[in-house]
């Protein structure tokens, strides 16, 4: 009876330790661009018009707009935005970035607990932020209030 009880439990774990390590390598797998919205914007007084981007993130409450594409290695400007809790939108700001390739994770952009909001397009916050990436290939964000994860973008970064 001892022993049938050791082996239900070694079974159990080893079941649990493989499903683990199944939901791990789905996640890595399923590395994806998040989608985006793309108008044209006329950007001159003579009609020469680019792309507005705007990254969703992937639990519909942050996005990101673009002014142009993430570049190895450049800097641009990037603006978050949010919609969610006062309390929680108000806590100091981090961005981890994650590289699929290399499975490096740096800080891209921090910045500090703020005293209110500041709506905008909609969003019941944003936060304009500079970033740069050092590598090409598919980063994720993970976009942080305090240390709580909010919610993350995957994007892709050109080599110029």
């Amino acid at each position: 009876m001892k022993k049938t009880f050791i082996l239900i439990v070694f079974l159990l774990l080893i079941t649990s330790i493989a499903c683990s390590k199944k939901t791990m390598n789905e996640k890595v797998e399923s590395w994806e661009e998040s989608p985006a919205f793309i108008r044209e914007v006329v950007i001159t007084d003579d009609g020469k018009t680019e792309d507005a981007v705007f990254r969703i993130g992937n639990n519909g409450k942050l996005g990101i707009g673009e002014y142009g594409p993430f570049l190895r290695g450049e800097s641009q400007k990037y603006m978050w935005h949010f919609w969610g809790e006062q309390e929680l939108l108000v806590q100091p700001f981090t961005v981890i970035g994650i590289n699929k390739e290399r499975n490096e994770e740096i800080t891209v952009f921090e910045t500090p607990a703020s005293n209110s909001l500041s709506p905008n397009n909609g969003a019941d916050h944003h936060i304009p932020s500079t970033m740069m990436l050092p590598h090409a290939g598919l980063w994720r964000l993970e976009a942080y209030f305090g240390e709580d994860l909010f919610g993350s973008v995957i994007v892709s970064v050109e080599d110029r």
